[in-house]
């Protein structure tokens, strides 16, 4: 009985995985035809998928920022304890490295990475300083929580799906690792392909 169950679910998770892998793929190949909005929308499903301690997907809630300006993140993940994170997710077309190497023969990230970055890390700055437990940005994560998950801010990290990176030489693919494992508060900074690289391979385990 327990080996029927554990097939059954084994191939609920395959056929899960190879329908956002199709998705996706199919997204790629026609990238014009969708917004940003279009992209954070399919890919926080496939996050999903990928990080199943992620209870809740909260879009675009708002919270005040140390300058009294709202910040709204694409969407606020909370976990099963409760512990918030932070997922931005950019398009596809968006740069990462320049081009050709430059300072000292280094491959170096361009605006658009680095302003998502420093992005995130005001995000989690502000998070970190909403000090009143009654905050209404707290409030407003409790309705969509189970009632004995209580959200707090411990730490919190970030998620960033950004850009394409299958025609990285090696030296890029070198550099953008080394840029990636600089911003402490930064969980992971995933390209588009190397998202589809991931669910392809798990399906390939999920199979063996």
């Amino acid at each position: 009985m327990l080996n029927f169950e554990s097939d059954v679910n084994k191939q609920i998770e395959i056929e899960q995985f190879t329908i956002a892998f199709d998705e996706l793929k199919f997204m790629m190949e026609h990238m014009d035809g969708y917004s940003e909005s279009n992209w954070q929308v399919k890919i926080h499903k496939i996050i999903q998928l990928l990080y199943p301690k992620y209870i809740l997907y909260a879009r675009e809630l708002s919270f005040k920022g140390i300058e009294k300006y709202d910040k709204r993140p694409d969407f606020v993940l909370v976990d099963a304890n409760g512990f918030i994170d932070i997922l931005e997710i950019k398009k596809p077309d968006v740069s990462i490295l320049t081009v050709n190497p430059s300072y000292r023969h280094n491959y170096i990230p361009v605006r658009e990475l680095t302003g998502a970055i420093q992005q995130i890390e005001k995000y989690i700055y502000c998070l970190n300083n909403l000090h009143d437990a009654n905050n209404i940005f707290f409030n407003n994560l409790k309705d969509l929580l189970p009632k004995k998950v209580v959200p707090r801010v411990l730490n919190p990290q970030g998620i960033l799906i950004l850009g394409r990176s299958i025609n990285f030489n090696d030296q890029q693919l070198r550099d953008f690792e080394l840029i990636k494992r600089q911003y402490k508060n930064i969980a992971d900074i995933i390209t588009y392909d190397d998202l589809m690289f991931r669910i392809e391979n798990i399906i390939e385990a999920l199979k063996r």
